[in-house]
């Protein structure tokens, strides 16, 4: 049977140059948390959420309907 065997083999990183910079962040995405944009679609999703519950909670047989 042949069974692999683990090795490390160390790579030595490159130098820093000027050519090499480190990379700038990802720019700001619509809707990422933390944002004027997360925070309205955070928003919204409560105030229509609220809105469902107040609709299934006006039929006359919400009492009796289960979830299973």
């Amino acid at each position: 049977m042949y069974v692999s065997r683990p090795s490390v083999h160390p790579v030595e990183a490159p130098p820093q140059t000027a050519q090499n910079v480190p990379r700038a962040r990802m720019k700001d995405i619509q809707g990422m948390p933390g944002t004027c944009g997360g925070f309205a679609l955070r928003l919204f999703q409560f105030i229509f959420a609220v809105i469902s519950l107040l609709v299934m909670a006006s039929t006359s047989d919400f009492a009796s309907a289960s979830a299973f």
